[in-house]
This record gives structure tokens, sequence and C-alpha cells, in this order.
């Protein structure tokens, strides 16, 4: 688990002293050396008495801005906005217990503490098939899908793949088609020009693209990446519970950065400090 800084920076009550934090205004740092209490974390820690432990902030990506903490009986929030994927796109709740409901146990990040996710809707990657034509074709496509492997569109990243079944070249593009996926096929003229044909979903091939034009033609058919999800975190007498609803430019990396950014802290050390402090309630 991951330490706490205070030192008069807690969550609403960040004065302009704490100004050189990297992360802003209004945090709770889950990394350093606790100092002091504020009234903030007094309540989060009343709301849910007896939890093990409560959500913190360790560090904010660009554009993230952090949301001050609402607290009443059996529950304490915030949340997160970004200026990609717009408002209130991560909510943290601090819960006295949680109904995991679908949710399937995943490896945590958090010590011995349970992690289980139900994603509700996840939209990253975006999927091309390649076709050669014939044999001779196939070394010229492995190289087209080692390149748009390495291309995003929309801020998806491409996630290309080889056919070479034996399946008629009808039958597969109607059957990537009827997936949603659009097709490149290479015969002897993409071989020698350097280029691609695309056949784009509900649409006539284009052919004599280069890489570039491709993408462009690409960009229409795109959706924006999407991770919608619910996180829970479940210990002795609490969980925290992560409501995920990513649209739009960094939803691809929102896993990642959401596990980097919360962490949890024990609030056996929140309860040493307020007793420390001369708070009542928590002996």
């Amino acid at each position: 688990m991951r330490r706490l800084v205070f030192a008069g920076c807690i969550l609403a009550l960040l004065s302009a002293g704490c100004a050189g934090q990297q992360l802003g205004r209004r945090i709770v740092e889950c990394d350093g050396s606790s100092q002091a209490l504020g009234t903030s974390i007094i309540l989060t820690a009343q709301a849910v008495p007896g939890t093990e432990y409560i959500p913190c902030v360790d560090a904010l990506r660009p554009g993230w801005q952090f949301e001050h903490v609402e607290a009443r009986s059996g529950q304490a929030y915030f949340t997160l906005n970004s200026d990609r994927m717009g408002l209130d796109f991560l909510r943290v709740t601090l819960l006295p217990s949680c109904d995991i409901g679908a949710a399937t146990e995943v490896t945590s990040d958090e010590g011995d503490v349970t992690l289980s996710i139900e994603v509700l809707e996840e939209n990253d990657d975006y999927a091309v098939v390649v076709i050669p034509v014939a044999n001779r074709h196939h070394n010229y496509a492995v190289s087209v899908v080692a390149h748009f492997m390495s291309e995003s569109v929309n801020g998806r990243d491409i996630a290309a793949t080889l056919d070479e079944s034996e399946r008629p070249i009808s039958e597969k593009v109607s059957s990537a088609h009827a997936a949603g996926t659009p097709v490149i096929i290479i015969d002897d003229v993409e071989v020698e020009t350097e280029t691609v044909s695309l056949r784009r979903v509900g649409d006539d091939e284009d052919s004599g693209l280069d890489f570039d034009a491709a993408l462009a033609e690409m960009e229409d058919d795109v959706d924006d990446p999407v991770y919608e999800a619910r996180w829970f975190y479940t210990f002795e007498d609490g969980c925290v519970r992560y409501d995920i609803d990513a649209k739009g430019e960094g939803a691809q990396t929102v896993k990642s950065d959401v596990a980097r950014a919360i962490g949890l802290y024990p609030m056996e050390e929140i309860y040493k400090l307020a007793r420390q402090a001369g708070y009542r309630g928590f002996e």
C-alpha cells in the first residue's frame, strides 16, 4: 500500500503553500511522510468507520483534474475529469461493502486486496485484415501487416492480421466485413507499386493507396476508443469502487493510467494521526 502526504495539502484544504506539489490542488497524495490531518480526510474516515483502507491519489496524468471529496454516512467519493475523456470519467467511491455482480477477480495491483472487474464496454484496437491474393504476395503482405501494426487511427491502435487461409477471396472479404472489419487486398500491382487496395465495409474498393491515404480513408469508419468498467477493491469492512466511463483519446490507456493514479491508504495510519491531533471518535 502507499503512503499519504497530508502536510495541509488534503483534498479541498490544499493551500497556496502546496503549489509545488506535482499533483496539483486538493489532492490526497499516496506517497510521502504523514504530517497533518485536514477536515476532508476526517469526514472520509467517519463516513465508513472501521474500513481497512481509504482511496488516495498518486500521480495524475496531464489534463486530469481532481474534484473535491463528497462524504456522507455510508460512503465518500471523488471524481476525476479529463480534457480528452470528459467530465467525471472516473468516480472513486469508498463503501462499507460492494455487490460485485458479474465482475471477475483479476490480479490485484494492491497487494493482498482483492480486485474484481466488470467490463461493460471496451473498444480500443481497430482490426484490419490483410489478404494476399497468391503465395507470391506473402512477403509484401507481411510487411503491410507490420506497417499497420505500428500505426493508429483516431487514437486506436491498429490490430492487423494476415489471412492466408484456403478460402476464396470473396469469402474472406465477406467474413471480415460481417465482423465490421475492413480488408487490405495485396495483388501483383500492390507489390510492384508498394501500395494497398482497401475494401471498407459497405464501400467499393480503393486501389493504389499509399499507407497514409489508406489510414485517411479508414478514419471515417473508426469510432473513438471506449473503456467503460467497474472495478471493485474489496477488503475487511470496506470496498473501493471505481466507475470508469472513458471515451476518446486516452481511453486506450486508461486502465493502466488509473491503476497508477489511484491507490489505497491504511485507515490505521489515519486513526493514529487523528488521535495525535486530538480528534474524538478515533479511539
